[in-house]
């Protein structure tokens, strides 16, 4: 990263509040603060933010909560303006930013003043990786994140093990391919998650790690805590059972592994960076099963995906825009949070050091009263990004602090569409999705997708 670009972002930062000035920073009513924390924050917490609950994930669809969610900010910029909005929580004041251009500032500004590593991430992230660095201060930062951007080659379209991910990814997906007999397999979240699980490990660990279940489990439980944040204790028995785990492949890393462009060395704390990519490829998952549903549900692009898929290149520009475009849609990390590291001037109001920052991703991707696009699939807007802060597009977050796996994560999607699309035609069998409206909620746990043998596909 060139270091003039922390200077670089502060400047953008101030042009960009000099082009959208005056707006205000309004104060939330009481009322109105309690309709933010029951239909916003409260359903947002209760999906799992670390972790999802299935339970909750089939109420948000079934009673389209972030729907609800959508309209209420909807309302609430009509009733207070564009300017971003103080919502006085009890202890923990929590700015709601209502404009595109006020999330273009908190992105471009991080890491100072809008530190990523807010207190509630914090709390939850310490439960399973406490020496990340999403959770680390600007020092520290500043040493963890070329190590990121080395390991997951982010600043790269492909990253440099493609082909050997793709060997990975076409091995563990012929599971889930037609039956010889029938022509026919039902494919459900279930039978999907588990060679995807085994796809990842593989290619975080490596091959060794194919079968190692437990370790996938154990991560499971420490995230299903890390879901409570400070509400519950550490595990710390089963933190050091899984980073122990971790630690026996780190010793000798597998070539073509991602752990093997990671150095193994006490003051990286690997084990803590590693977690963070293992539980990011869990959204990555879901993400790619809503990816294969929107296909099953639109002939025309999933002919043009097909296409693709036999073309077998390994940059795959339509596929992971479907990928890049189902994550807008049903963003899987619906609240970005950012806290202020110093006092700062927000909306024309200086908003005091503390005060917490909440971008919350589906109104900025599915507010109708702005985007044409908010409820049908769009990939053409993805063709030569992964971000566009400046129009609250933000799939994979923006600025300095972007997922560091933004191109790796739609290049292992798009292998893994293209692994079943290259020998089978995808239609969907729940839940009913019409593309010209695509729910709010799509529950992933509940998708269920069909997969037929391909007339003329290569055996």
């Amino acid at each position: 990263m060139s270091p003039k670009f922390p200077e670089e972002m502060k400047r953008a930062g101030k042009n960009m509040e000099a082009r959208v000035e005056p707006v205000t920073t309004a104060r939330a009513s009481l009322l109105d603060t309690f309709r933010i924390i029951r239909t916003v924050m409260a359903p947002t917490i209760a999906k799992g933010v670390i972790k999802r609950r299935s339970s909750m994930e089939a109420l948000a669809q079934r009673r389209d909560l972030d729907v609800k969610a959508v309209r209420l900010m909807q309302r609430l910029r009509k009733t207070y303006g564009r300017g971003p909005l103080l919502v006085p929580l009890p202890f923990r004041p929590q700015l709601l930013l209502l404009d595109p251009h006020h999330v273009a500032e908190a992105l471009e500004g991080t890491p100072m003043p809008f530190t990523p590593a807010s207190k509630e991430k914090r709390s939850a992230l310490a439960h399973f990786e406490p020496g990340n660095v999403l959770i680390s201060n600007a020092a520290r930062r500043a040493e963890l994140r070329p190590l990121h951007e080395h390991a997951l080659a982010t600043n790269e379209r492909v990253h440099p093990f493609v082909e050997h991910f793709d060997r990975i990814v076409r091995e563990e997906l012929q599971a889930l391919l037609p039956l010889a007999d029938t022509g026919v397999r039902y494919v459900s979240w279930d039978e999907f998650s588990q060679p995807w699980f085994r796809i990842v490990r593989r290619i975080v660990l490596g091959d060794s790690a194919r079968e190692d279940e437990q370790l996938t489990n154990d991560l499971d439980d420490l995230r299903r805590r890390a879901n409570w944040a400070f509400a519950a204790f550490a595990n710390n028995g089963k933190l050091k059972r899984y980073q122990k785990r971790v630690a026996e492949y780190l010793r000798q890393p597998e070539p073509d592994s991602l752990i093997s462009r990671l150095p193994n060395r006490a003051e990286v704390e690997p084990e803590s960076q590693v977690a963070q990519w293992l539980f990011a490829f869990d959204a990555a998952g879901i993400a790619t099963f809503r990816a294969l549903a929107l296909l099953g549900c639109q002939p025309d692009e999933q002919a043009r995906a097909v296409e693709e898929a036999d073309a077998a290149a390994a940059d795959r520009p339509f596929a992971r825009a479907v990928l890049i475009d189902a994550v807008r849609l049903w963003p899987t990390t619906p609240a970005i949070l950012r806290e202020l590291t110093e006092d700062h001037i927000i909306g024309g109001q200086t908003i005091r050091k503390g005060t917490g920052i909440i971008i919350f991703a589906p109104f900025f991707h599915r507010n109708d009263e702005r985007l044409d696009i908010a409820n049908r699939m769009s990939p053409t807007t993805w063709f030569d990004t992964e971000s566009k802060p400046s129009e609250g597009l933000v799939p994979f977050s923006g600025g300095a602090a972007i997922c560091p796996a933004h191109n790796l994560v739609p290049t292992v999607a798009s292998l893994a569409m293209g692994a079943i699309l290259s020998k089978a035609t995808i239609s969907v069998v729940e839940p009913s999705l019409d593309p010209e409206q695509l729910p709010g909620s799509l529950d992933h746990f509940e998708i269920e997708i069909r997969l037929s043998n391909r007339q003329g596909a290569a055996a």
